[in-house]
């Protein structure tokens, strides 16, 4: 599959994704606002949410309250939309915060989304031995090893963002530790560093780009 090819799939699932869950545009003021503000290292109340992302209070709690996946504080804050404070195999530095994601092409979306350096470590999905790159949300920095690949594959019979999608992204040391994978699931993709980084900075300009009106 043509790298142009695999980029459209990608922006075209994560869409598909979006509008599943419902508020499709309001979701996309609010996604961008909510890593910037998660990026921090702290959880976000709805309200600091709303906020930043232009979008009214009622609406915004309204539709983060529909995402069935954002996980919760005890007094009403959220933790972890996507990026998290709940270890997960993907960790991911940015700048003194220690976080995690969802997803594994979740670190590269977010890194493109905050355009900022940040260290990436995730376990290989064969093997599970650590791989680990550098990005500063434009470009894969540094890479170890360089034939890293990350897999992606969208479900449409699940019901979630983790169920449908997250579940079967990982990176892998190379195409052929991820195999079996894409043996497993012939209407995935296994994409490059460079063909993920483009896929996320198309995504991230598509769905959170000019009408995202989040502020720093």
């Amino acid at each position: 599959m043509a790298a142009s090819t695999q980029t459209n799939r990608v922006v075209d699932d994560a869409r598909t994704v979006m509008a599943a869950q419902g508020e499709a545009q309001t979701l996309g003021r609010l996604i961008p606002a909510s890593i910037r503000l998660l990026a921090e290292g702290e959880p976000v109340s709805p309200a600091r949410i709303a906020e930043v992302s232009g979008v009214p209070l009622d609406q915004a709690e309204a539709a983060l309250r529909g995402v069935g996946d954002i996980e919760w504080t005890a007094d009403g804050r959220i933790e972890g939309f996507g990026l998290t404070r709940r270890p997960t195999p993907h960790r991911m530095r940015i700048g003194d915060a220690d976080l995690y994601t969802w997803c594994a092409m979740d670190t590269l979306i977010f890194a493109a989304l905050l355009e900022r350096p940040v260290q990436i470590e995730s376990p290989d999905g064969a093997t599970g031995a650590p791989l680990r790159l550098e990005t500063d949300g434009r470009r894969v920095i540094a890479a170890d090893r360089p034939s890293i690949v990350v897999s992606w594959f969208f479900d449409p019979d699940a019901t979630g963002l983790r169920a449908s999608i997250c579940q079967f992204g990982h990176f892998f040391a190379s195409r052929e530790s991820a195999a079996a994978w894409a043996e497993k699931y012939p209407q995935g993709g296994v994409l490059t560093l460079d063909e993920a980084m483009d896929a996320s900075r198309s995504l991230v300009a598509e769905m959170f780009g000019p009408k995202d009106g989040a502020e720093s």
